[in-house]
């Protein structure tokens, strides 16, 4: 096929799919090669931040990026997977941007590659840094799609790392334990990087690794902690002062961890990128991810999340146990092949009182006669299933009455799908 950057998009995306042998190829030298070829024009890189961990990524990326455009500067975000359109994936100021730019930055990437093959996310990776040195923001802030150590955004020396949570996910890839994953999720650090792990129970692998590099890394549950009100939080500080919060827009008690883990990391890097006490409150109050407990309507109230493993699983089903609801609750559930679902659905025994199921019609979905096995195992009896997604959540919406609760969970492609019916 031959592409240039007047082709659509989706001729460009299609043509990536294809373009190499593996979905997801881990490691750093053809995308290193490939970058250094594409960035001989650029004369300096953006300040860097980069967000790993297993949960909670998008909304500390979205948390960052909405404090830092509240303290006027100029913010390039690259973060996966997208929900309804692939530019969601780059921004600029909050904004995703435009096909053109996009198309004009593959046809850069595709002229710098020569021979060498890429992935559709490395084309991706490759895609925001370049649009994000073309457009001279003044910070990038890149989201891992997958570990750390070897994910393609790993080719940048970031200025600055964030982890989130650590949990077992992605075996295949990262290992089956929390210590093998914490190792992949540290690879992103540097020495004498500033650097904020927001998990406090984090394996001793992740400190001691940031030890022996001469990380600056500031931990959760030891350098500070939260506390937790009805209405408020405050951020504690190890020895400091402590700094009292409005709660964030995000919902859940999950997202002021995600923000203390933002703050302390602004904080920590404060000697080169200045942010005050009201830029982070106005920015708290203003962030929005979509697909994050995500309201959509009332009578019955529609919950939106793309809880996909134990962890967000536990965080969701803690957040409708919060909840006032007084009625049933429905869920729309399907998930990816490659997913631990008893551990998904194991939280949710004693609060769903219904399940639509429904495949995902994808190569890595997980096939409705293993969700049905894998729900008799369980001891799950009050399910129904359907052709798609979109019918299961029709269903879910017509059964349901107005003092009903309705969520939606289980991966970003069953998010993504109820949204396309929105």
């Amino acid at each position: 096929m031959c592409l240039s950057e007047t082709s659509s998009l989706e001729d460009w995306l299609t043509w990536q799919e294809q373009l190499h042998v593996k979905e997801i190829d881990l490691g750093l030298q053809r995308v290193s090669k490939v970058y250094k070829q594409l960035a001989g024009e650029y004369l300096k890189q953006p300040y860097t931040i980069t967000v790993a961990g297993t949960n909670g990524k998008g909304s500390c990326v979205a948390l960052l990026e909405s404090i830092l455009m509240c303290a006027g500067y100029r913010v390039g975000v690259y973060s996966t997977p997208h929900l309804q359109h692939y530019n969601e994936r780059i921004r600029l100021n909050g904004e995703p941007v435009e096909d053109p730019v996009l198309t004009a930055s593959f046809q850069r990437i595709n002229q710098s590659r020569l021979d060498t093959s890429l992935s559709y996310f490395e084309f991706g990776t490759l895609a925001a840094l370049d649009i994000f040195n073309h457009a001279s923001v003044d910070i990038q802030i890149l989201e891992v799609g997958l570990g750390g150590r070897l994910d393609a955004v790993n080719i940048i020396d970031a200025n600055a790392a964030l982890i989130t949570s650590i949990d077992i996910d992605h075996v295949d890839w990262l290992g089956a334990d929390k210590s093998t994953i914490a190792l992949e999720k540290a690879g992103v650090f540097r020495p004498q990087q500033k650097a904020v792990c927001g998990d406090a129970s984090v394996p001793d692998s992740l400190r001691e690794f940031a030890l022996t590099l001469g990380t600056d890394l500031l931990l959760a549950g030891i350098d500070y902690s939260v506390d937790i009100q009805a209405k408020h939080w405050c951020l504690e500080p190890q020895n400091q002062r402590s700094t009292r919060y409005s709660l964030p827009s995000l919902a859940g008690d999950h997202q002021i961890q995600n923000a203390a883990a933002v703050i302390t990391l602004l904080n920590h890097v404060s000697g080169d990128i200045t942010v005050n006490e009201q830029q982070i409150e106005t920015g708290l109050k203003q962030t929005s991810l979509p697909g994050r407990l995500q309201k959509i309507a009332t009578n019955p109230s529609i919950y939106l999340d793309v809880a996909h493993n134990a962890e967000s699983a536990t965080a969701l089903a803690q957040f409708i146990e919060k909840t006032d609801n007084q009625g049933q609750v429905y869920a729309v559930f399907s998930i990816l092949a490659d997913k631990d679902m008893a551990a998904v659905i194991s939280p949710f025994k004693k609060i769903v009182n219904h399940w639509s199921l429904a495949p995902l019609n994808i190569p890595r979905s997980q096939s409705i006669s293993a969700i049905e096995t894998a729900f008799t195992q369980q001891g799950i009896e009050t399910y129904s299933t359907h052709g798609s997604i979109s019918q299961a959540f029709d269903y879910a919406k017509k059964q349901a009455s107005k003092d009903d609760l309705v969520i939606v969970f289980g991966s970003f492609y069953v998010v993504a799908a109820c949204l396309d019916t929105v």
